[in-house]
């Protein structure tokens, strides 16, 4: 792992906040920003049990932590501790973000920015196309924010028990003016058609290995999808992605959001503004520590 080794009383201190938080990837992608910037910073994660979250919160801020990542499971509990969040992090009932202000700590997401330049950096621009997303969990929740919000032409929101895509549903609609359906994750055969995909749940990843969400691969040529998008990043290659990339169609998989997520957390954090040379610099940078 790249970190600061010279530490003075003016070296600023971020970190992240989880349960568990060990296997975080974030201090290898903030520290490697540190070195890159030549910032003097360093990035932590900090073990935060649940029922932790307030102490946490006020300690840090005593501590002059200039901010903090929040992972599972508290990004939702830590809201009411926070001195306000920004609309997007509102509507989506999470943030990940937390910036040192003089009334406290303010509430970001950086996830949906994950998602939406990832696809962005790959020409793929959500504006007036036809979505689906698979899943209704806290990823689902951030794709359809970011979905809805960037003028999807319509929206659909497949999953296996359709009572939580419908809650989902009914939560961004108070948001956002948006076309959006609800099915099982065996129904979505039934769509017409639709241009991109984005893939929020584990079918992929750990035990999941080698399973797709879409059982019948012939669905991406029947629905004409031009771009799929999986969450997961380890495999850097899901049966999902593998089987949408055998009809030739742009398959993207999670670690670009990673990378993004953290670097948009960078930028609320120092004020910067990356141009892409530094993401993909960073990305490169990172994918070698991690050895992927």
């Amino acid at each position: 792992m790249i970190i600061n080794d010279s530490f003075t009383g003016k070296t600023n201190v971020y970190g992240i906040i989880g349960d568990p938080v060990c296997h975080s990837f974030s201090p290898v992608i903030h520290n490697t920003i540190a070195k890159a910037l030549n910032s003097d910073f360093v990035y932590v994660p900090f073990h935060v049990k649940e029922g932790g979250v307030s102490d946490a919160v006020r300690g840090a801020y005593s501590l002059n932590i200039k901010g903090l990542n929040v992972t599972v499971p508290h990004k939702n509990a830590v809201i009411p501790y926070l001195c306000g969040v920004e609309r997007r992090a509102d509507a989506i009932g999470a943030v990940n973000t937390l910036k040192y202000t003089e009334n406290g700590y303010f509430g970001y997401n950086t996830d949906i920015l994950g998602i939406l330049y990832s696809l962005q950096n790959r020409g793929i621009y959500i504006k007036g196309k036809k979505v689906l997303i698979i899943g209704a969990g806290g990823s689902a929740r951030a794709a359809l924010i970011l979905a809805a919000s960037e003028g999807a032409e319509s929206i659909v929101v497949a999953n296996r028990t359709v009572e939580n895509a419908q809650k989902l549903k009914e939560h961004t609609l108070k948001y956002y003016n948006a076309d959006i359906s609800v099915c099982g994750i065996d129904q979505i055969y039934e769509i017409e058609s639709c241009d991109i995909v984005i893939q929020t749940t584990t079918l992929g990843f750990g035990g999941n290995v080698g399973i797709s969400p879409v059982r019948d691969s012939s669905f991406f040529l029947d629905k004409k999808v031009s771009a799929v998008f999986d969450t997961i990043y380890i495999p850097s290659k899901t049966k999902f992605l593998e089987d949408a990339e055998s009809f030739g169609i742009m398959a993207i998989n999670g670690f670009d959001m990673l990378i993004y997520q953290a670097a948009a957390a960078s930028e609320i954090w120092l004020g910067l503004t990356y141009d892409e040379e530094f993401k993909k610099d960073l990305r490169n940078s990172a994918e070698r520590e991690m050895s992927f």
